[in-house]
């Protein structure tokens, strides 16, 4: 886990944005970005780089500059933003879809998961036949096959991260 400092500006705006105790605010914030997602950079008025971080449960947004924690905004929801374009049973129609994605993407992120912990026990297990053949052929076909594992799992590797930039992207809208 990163260690990251917390500054007043973002203790003052944690209680005056979000309504925590300011006791509570460090350790909330904190907490938040446990499990917040990283979403971009973007220069602030000095020039400096900041992080943007989205912790979507709580629809918190927090900006860190380096290892600070630097300024907190709530997130707004983004079908209550369209309240005045949208029916409330569009809105409801809408997350149960969004929610239904969020569910058949996270069952296709365990089932990749299982297909690359299963390439990896074959690759383990190449890997220690090759420690114990002798046989330069033998070695040089084994090498082939772990070449070939690799390759496939580098694609489930690309293809469980796009899946979870997928879910991420779903999940803020939700």
């Amino acid at each position: 886990m990163k260690h990251y400092e917390v500054t007043k500006h973002a203790v003052d705006r944690t209680v005056e944005r979000l309504g925590i105790k300011r006791e509570h605010a460090k350790g909330h914030l904190l907490n938040l970005m446990q499990t917040a997602y990283y979403v971009g950079q973007q220069s602030n008025a000095n020039g400096r780089i900041t992080k943007i971080f989205d912790h979507i449960n709580s629809r918190t947004r927090l900006l860190v500059n380096d290892s600070a924690i630097v300024t907190v905004y709530p997130m707004a929801d983004p079908l209550d933003a369209t309240s005045n374009e949208l029916p409330d049973e569009m809105k409801t129609a809408l997350r149960r879809k969004a929610n239904a994605m969020i569910r058949r993407i996270k069952r296709e992120r365990r089932a990749l998961n299982v297909q690359l912990a299963e390439k990896n026990l074959e690759i383990a297990q190449l890997e220690l036949n090759r420690a114990k053949a002798r046989s330069n052929k033998v070695i040089a076909s084994i090498d082939e096959k772990i070449s070939v594992l690799k390759s496939e799992h580098g694609e489930l590797a690309s293809k469980l991260s796009e899946l979870t930039e997928k879910e991420k992207g779903v999940a803020a809208y939700v």
